[in-house]
């Protein structure tokens, strides 16, 4: 490689906190998911809600470590949401709805306050089979 190529070449961009959050909740979401009956969450929408309340804990903490606004959390759960279960943009005006039921609703915020603790357990404290307690709450 010649000195001119080394000095001009382009260099990446470091990715965003948003991105590097991001990235980080695919792990976690990839991990959790392996205690999950997937076909299940298709038929019941109230575990539907449970899981995205879970990960909604998760992003909170998230949130909270790479110093992101209300609107970057808000897209991030909004992308999680699209990602993880095809919910269509258009529908994605009920998320404050989703968000409001996660707080009001004991269930749900049971699940919420859940997905805090077992996201701070793995990732702060690196207890990989900590996920699989999302999986074990739904079977209860």
């Amino acid at each position: 490689m010649t000195l001119f190529t080394r000095l001009f070449r382009k260099r990446p961009r470091p990715p965003s906190p948003g991105e590097q959050a991001a990235a980080v909740l695919h792990r976690f979401t990839t991990a959790t998911i392996m205690g999950v009956d997937r076909e299940d969450l298709g038929r019941y929408p109230a575990k539907q809600r449970k899981v995205m309340a879970f990960h909604y804990g998760a992003i909170r903490c998230l949130a909270s470590e790479f110093d992101l606004d209300e609107t970057e959390t808000l897209a991030m759960f909004v992308m999680f949401v699209s990602k993880y279960f095809n919910l269509p943009v258009s529908e994605t005006g009920s998320i404050s709805e989703r968000l409001q039921g996660f707080r009001d609703n004991p269930d749900e915020h049971r699940f919420l306050e859940a997905g805090e603790d077992v996201f701070r357990r793995w990732h702060e404290q690196g207890e990989r089979r900590a996920p699989l307690v999302l999986g074990e709450m739904l079977q209860a």
